[in-house]
């Protein structure tokens, strides 16, 4: 069966049925996020839309396993077995390093390049000219935006609305970019994860 048929609207369901599919791996998911220090919810996010979290699932172009990965890209970062769940996530999140590494941490490009290479967003940016691409782009995005946020909703202070529709508010954002996998020999009480 395809990954399209398995991933389809995964994103759209609900938050807690998405972490109830990705309970199953969460050790790995997390053993991948502290290793190459990515936010688990985007490791979960990516296999929402590549698989919704079907270990079998194969693409109509070769790609296979939960982070569907073809066969030269599993070659690329070391996965021997595409289909093993450890193997594939392990191999698919040093691959999403590395394309975060590669566009300066900015998760919307390395999305992109993660379904379309890096050839293509290096040529078009972000907004690679094909609709699948974009579509997937917005399931995953979709996806790491529910599982990324606590659940909670906080209300503002009045004063804080009023505050915000005066004021422009302005966000910085430092990235750093590394050439290679970071080396899991460290690890830190508390692992500091992409913040974009």
């Amino acid at each position: 069966m395809s990954a399209n048929a398995f991933a389809g609207s995964c994103d759209q369901q609900h938050v807690n049925v998405l972490r109830q599919k990705a309970s199953v791996y969460n050790d790995v998911i997390t053993d991948a996020a502290i290793k190459y220090r990515i936010n688990p919810a985007l490791i979960t996010a990516i296999i929402t839309a590549e698989s919704c979290f079907q270990n079998e699932a194969r693409s109509h172009k070769g790609a296979g396993g939960l982070m569907q990965l073809i066969p030269a890209t599993a070659k690329r970062f070391g996965v021997s077995d595409r289909f093993d769940p450890a193997e594939n996530i392990e191999g698919g999140t040093r691959y999403l390093r590395w394309l975060l590494n590669r566009y300066g941490g900015s998760i919307p490009h390395a999305v992109a390049a993660y379904n379309a290479g890096e050839g293509r967003v290096d040529e078009y940016g972000v907004h690679v000219p094909f609709e699948e691409t974009a579509t997937y782009s917005r399931r995953v995005l979709n996806a790491y935006s529910k599982l990324a946020s606590s659940g909670r909703t906080r209300t503002a202070k009045p004063q804080a609305v009023a505050k915000a529709k005066t004021q422009p508010q302005v966000r910085v954002i430092h990235a750093s970019y590394r050439n290679q996998a970071p080396s899991a020999t460290k690890t830190p009480e508390h692992w500091p994860w992409d913040n974009y």
